[in-house]
């Protein structure tokens, strides 16, 4: 992509409503663009990053054995009543109604939909177990909307549903959520913990919440000193110590970077669902239920990954791989072809600016690798990346055998 044509516009002031330095960040840098309280839009920019995060989740969430769905954001609200959450949620949960008949329900959790849906496709132990995911926007009437991407009114989630006939399924299910879950925030390099939480609205017998320490943070989690145990600061002792060797915890501010839940059989009671075993007996399907925010990842990379100049993507999120900067006369437009037709994802800097307007956006920016052509490099291209101080000549094939390494 050229720069020249592409839909960025950075700014070097922090923008008014911003209180968050992802929001800042993200917003300078052309990747969002905020519509209301709560509610943004991702720029061509903030669409890529997106969507490679979204195909690392779909990536480590296929290898232990998930089926991709796509639900509906509009449910009636019929099914909302079964459970009886249409009235328990209250205000966070938005209510349409077109008539006196028909009323609605815009989605900020799918257990309403998917419990019948899989009612629908289960009837023996044969069928189990069975895991749907999906990746789809949410809805939350939140009455203050904050933290930039982190808490939204409308949001991108994962999540995903699992089916069981024992618990021995559901926990290891379960359990191979939590090292799919850690494989993705470590491709994000996102160092996370995890603590022990509640239940909340979802229910169910256990819960477990990934957590990044990050001043930007909302949630408050205790940690043992000694052997690393954490807890949401909602279920932590009274004391403040840990039960397994009485240390005192330390309390720290976090992001909650993802949430799962065993639910055991709250929505098969609910909507009936039910599997008939090698016995010949009739039984409730056990579910669990795992989710992670895609907007609020964004966030939380950022919130991480920065400096004084601008955003840090990690590699595998950078929205491309290199940002070609010429400083020359059209000199790096070889270079922009080679690169482009060895598969490369190129920002090409063609703009008529100075080099220092060019060298401050592409730190703003972030992108993992800056190239640079100009009359000093002759037929190599001076490479710096993006989290380190030193560049580097190098000759275009090694640096295009390093990328595709």
């Amino acid at each position: 992509m050229r720069y020249s044509q592409a839909f960025i516009k950075t700014f070097k002031e922090t923008p008014r409503q911003a209180t968050s330095i992802n929001q800042t960040l993200l917003e300078r840098g052309s990747y969002i663009y905020q519509v209301g309280s709560g509610i943004f839009a991702f720029l061509p920019l903030g669409y890529r990053v997106y969507d490679k995060i979204r195909k690392i989740i779909v990536e480590e969430l296929e290898k232990i054995g998930c089926q991709e769905v796509f639900l509906p954001i509009l449910h009636p609200a019929e099914l909302w009543k079964k459970t009886g959450r249409l009235n328990e949620i209250g205000n966070e949960l938005l209510k349409v109604s077109s008539s006196e008949k028909d009323e609605f329900v815009l989605a900020m959790t799918h257990e309403e939909v998917i419990t019948p849906l899989a009612k629908s496709k289960i009837t023996s132990y044969a069928d189990l177990p069975l895991i749907l995911n999906q990746i789809s926007k949410k809805i939350r009437n939140e009455a203050r909307p904050r933290g930039g991407l982190i808490r939204l009114k409308e949001f991108n989630m994962q999540d995903a549903y699992s089916f069981h006939a024992t618990a021995e399924q559901l926990d290891q299910t379960f359990n191979d959520f939590v090292t799919a879950y850690l494989k993705i925030f470590e491709r994000l390099q996102l160092k996370t913990i995890i603590v022990e939480a509640s239940s909340g609205i979802m229910g169910g017998s256990g819960s477990k919440e990934f957590m990044l320490i990050n001043e930007a943070g909302e949630d408050k989690v205790l940690i043992c000193p000694q052997c690393g145990k954490a807890f949401n600061f909602e279920v932590a002792p009274k004391d403040r110590k840990c039960p397994q060797d009485g240390e005192v915890l330390n309390e720290k501010k976090a992001i909650e970077l993802a949430h799962i839940f065993k639910l055991g059989s709250k929505y098969a009671d609910s909507f009936d669902l039910k599997f008939v075993d090698k016995d010949g007996q009739s039984k409730p399907v056990l579910m669990g239920c795992y989710g992670i925010g895609l907007d609020r990842l964004m966030a939380s990379i950022v919130e991480a990954h920065h400096d004084e100049k601008g955003i840090i993507w990690p590699e595998e999120a950078s929205p491309y791989q290199v940002i070609l900067i010429d400083l020359t006369n059209g000199k790096a437009e070889k270079f922009y072809q080679k690169m482009m037709a060895a598969g490369l994802e190129v920002l090409y800097d063609d703009r008529d600016v100075s080099a220092g307007i060019k060298f401050a956006d592409a730190d703003l920016l972030g992108i993992s690798y800056r190239a640079v052509v100009s009359e000093k490099t002759g037929d190599e291209i001076e490479v710096k990346k993006r989290d380190q101080e030193k560049s580097s000549l190098i000759t275009l094939d090694k640096f295009i055998d390093q990328l595709r390494k």
